[in-house]
């Protein structure tokens, strides 16, 4: 709706020619997300008593492992278009990129410092989900302002209609046209999801790693479902365009997760038979 929050004109800069220099709402939004689910993750891992400096290690790097992610998976599976158009990558800077490839990586970096460093990940990664998941509302929202994973046409409502030529230019969202609004649709579960999760973290479920494959599941079946909501196809279509990239991984990850739920729960049906 709202694509650029502050607007400081064309220049012409040297190497880049007439540039123009404006602040995107999305990565306001996306920053600000990104600071306020790391001081949370920060305030719940010294409940923990995890050192300060793994804390900010962990946040750091799985925090820019998430963006080069997110970037990567945009440019894989779009991979032709960036073959054909080198130069666009750069233009990449300016994008989220794939939110779920951006989840992927920082998982893994988040993993391999946990284990260099002896951490308790399954217990860390339970506390840092529900700040997750309320960063990702946070950045859906920035979504929404640039128009960017927008849904496809509908009759509404509920429907949301783009009329700012910026947005159209920068995301490719079509303007005067009544879309279902998957970023507000997923931004409100994020926020349900952050509730739940917040919940299950203060209860103290057992095994360790509940909240975290609560959270794998419960994300995964809502991305599953909202994809086919989608209009845009950046995110990359497979099998004649029946699911997307972010399907194909949230699937995987969704039965992952179902199997690692079931596996602690035959772990606590053991440990109350020998209790």
């Amino acid at each position: 709706m709202f694509p650029v929050l502050l607007d400081f004109g064309v220049h012409n800069l040297p190497f880049f020619g007439e540039t123009h220099l404006f602040l995107p709402t999305y990565g306001v939004l996306y920053a600000g997300g990104a600071i306020i689910a790391w001081l949370w993750i920060f305030r719940r891992g010294r409940s923990l008593n995890i050192p300060d400096d793994h804390l900010f290690n962990v946040c750091f790097y799985g925090l820019l492992a998430g963006l080069l992610g997110a970037k990567l998976f945009l440019i894989l599976v779009e991979w032709r278009y960036y073959l054909n158009n080198p130069m666009e990558i750069l233009g990449t800077l300016r994008s989220a990129g794939v939110l779920i490839g951006g989840v992927v990586a920082g998982a893994v970096v988040f993993i391999l410092y946990c284990r260099r460093h002896d951490l308790p990940a399954l217990a860390l990664a339970d506390a840092a989900v529900a700040p997750l998941a309320l960063g990702q509302a946070i950045g859906r929202l920035g979504c929404f302002s640039a128009g960017c994973c927008y849904g496809a046409p509908t009759d509404g409502p509920p429907a949301v209609t783009f009329t700012d030529p910026v947005a159209a230019a920068q995301t490719g969202v079509p303007l005067n046209v009544q879309l279902f609004p998957t970023q507000l649709t997923e931004m409100s579960a994020d926020l349900l999801l952050a509730v739940v999760l917040s919940w299950l973290w203060r209860k103290r479920v057992s095994p360790p790693g509940t909240v975290l494959w609560t959270y794998v599941l419960a994300y995964a079946c809502l991305r599953f479902l909202i994809e086919f909501l989608r209009g845009d196809t950046v995110r990359g279509l497979w099998f004649g365009g029946a699911l997307s990239t972010s399907q194909i991984l949230a699937l995987l990850g969704g039965l992952a997760a179902a199997a690692m739920l079931l596996r602690g729960r035959r772990q606590r049906v053991l440990e109350s038979n020998h209790g």
